[in-house]
């Protein structure tokens, strides 16, 4: 895991705030993980296929609980995907 200090200003800062407010993201830090999650799916730097693969791998061990999918969602968005 890497650990990064981040500082945005003006419209970055703002995107960021209105992700929060509207309940896009629970925290800032989870709006940034959304955004190069997004950025990575649509530059094709991630493969859409590969992530599903990922979650069904997942969760095919165990029983398959909101909790557990919701988990296995936020840990897709925290590992690069590759093609």
């Amino acid at each position: 895991m890497t650990t990064l200090t981040l500082k945005f200003e003006k419209v970055y800062e703002q995107i960021i705030d209105e992700m929060v407010e509207l309940g896009i993201a629970k925290t800032k830090s989870e709006s940034v993980r959304m955004a190069l999650l997004n950025f990575g799916l649509s530059t094709g730097l991630i493969d859409r296929k590969e992530i599903l693969k990922y979650l069904r791998r997942e969760l095919s061990q165990d029983r398959i609980t909101p909790d557990k999918i919701a988990l296995n969602i936020r840990r897709a968005k925290h590992e690069t995907i590759r093609r």
